[in-house]
């Protein structure tokens, strides 16, 4: 049974992720036929960025009131809805409305799902189930673009959003049947403020908001980079962006096997530093296969911060805790790196190039790692 909600939980989550990854690989087809420049288009993130790090951030409080499972019940709900209204939003306002409802029904999930599978499995497994689950979103990387590549060949584009909202609602009924519901207890809530004042959950949000800015804000703009910038074709830049993500998927699987045996704080250290360098090498590359290597490096090693960011949340934190910490850190990085980034360097692209902004984030990430020394031993 801990397996079948293991896989029910990764279910879930592949799909929820994948409501964000699919519109980074249409952004050129968005922002064509909406007729706007690139940092609008970037915009549009900036609003699912807004919507997500709401209920990211609240998750944990509600949690108090209203129990986990009832939250990411409720919050697919709005996300299918928010996945509805894209088919018909036919101007920029509508669009970035939809995205904001999309971004409010996908920010619930992870700060209820992380507590949920802790009590499902023993600490000593902790490590094994959180990366399993995790390899969800780094197959949704993976696939999401080249499964868009494929589809735009049968189906209107349009048509993609109703077919994820549809695998949405078939998922969430084994969940409502099978999954756990523990709660905090009465006499050990924690307040936010108390969180706020904890010198590790700054120094884990930072770290959290480099990776979102090295992950999914520079993964929302590379089929722009790619098509707009390096002149190539929607439906090879597409598939070239897919098949970067690939390693990304086995480094999350093989971290299932390490992750409970060698420090997260060791392994944090190198998925940064070298997620920084591979940026930076993206920016600099002037050959086609240089940058294909580096878009591979990147998409390989950036992925892997999350299992491991996760786990170590989980050590620094109590159940009691453990929703609103981890609610309060991926809102940090949602706003930062999925909202604000794409933005910024859209932006910068539009006054220079993408270059520019890409090489300065990471020389900006591979800094970060300092404030790894600030950490205990986990």
């Amino acid at each position: 049974m801990k397996i079948f909600l293991l896989l029910v939980f990764w279910g879930l989550w592949f799909l929820i992720f994948s409501t964000r990854t699919v519109i980074s690989p249409l952004l050129p087809i968005i922002e064509d036929e909406l007729a706007i420049s690139h940092a609008l288009a970037g915009s549009l993130f900036f609003f699912l960025s807004i919507g997500y790090t709401v209920t990211v951030s609240l998750a944990g409080l509600l949690s108090l009131r209203i129990s986990f499972k009832r939250l990411i019940v409720s919050s697919i709900v709005i996300l299918v809805a928010g996945l509805f209204c894209l088919k018909y939003a036919k101007t920029y306002s509508s669009f970035a409305i939809a995205s904001l409802f999309m971004g409010l029904g996908s920010g619930i999930y992870l700060p209820c799902a992380i507590p949920l599978i802790t009590s499902i499995f023993r600490r000593g497994n902790w490590g094994k189930a959180i990366a399993f689950h995790e390899t969800a979103a780094s197959l949704s990387i993976l696939s999401i673009p080249l499964l868009t590549a494929f589809a735009l060949r049968f189906f209107y584009w349009r048509s993609l959003f109703v077919i994820l909202s549809g695998a949405c609602l078939m998922v969430i009924i084994p969940f409502w049947v099978f999954a756990p519901d523990p709660r905090p207890l009465e006499g050990k809530r924690v307040r936010l403020s108390s969180i706020l004042r904890r010198r590790d959950f700054w120094i884990m949000a930072t770290l959290w908001a480099f990776a979102g800015m090295t992950n999914a804000g520079i993964y929302n703009i590379i089929p722009l980079f790619l098509v707009n910038e390096k002149g190539m074709q929607l439906e090879m830049a597409n598939t070239i962006f897919g098949f970067s993500r690939a390693g990304g998927f086995f480094v999350t699987v093989l971290i299932v096997f390490v992750l409970d045996r060698y420090g997260a704080k060791k392994i944090l250290l190198f998925t940064l530093l070298t997620t920084g360098l591979s940026t930076m090498g993206m920016a600099v590359a002037q050959t086609f296969w240089l940058l294909v290597t580096m878009l591979i490096m990147q998409g390989t090693v950036c992925v892997a911060f999350y299992p491991v960011g996760l786990m170590a949340i989980s050590k620094l934190t109590n159940l009691d805790e453990r929703s609103i910490f981890t609610g309060a850190t991926i809102g940090i990085s949602a706003i930062v790196g999925m909202g604000i980034t794409p933005v910024v360097l859209g932006a910068v692209a539009d006054a220079w190039n993408f270059q520019i902004g890409i090489l300065v984030l990471g020389v900006l990430t591979t800094v970060s790692c300092v404030f790894l020394r600030g950490l205990q031993d986990i």
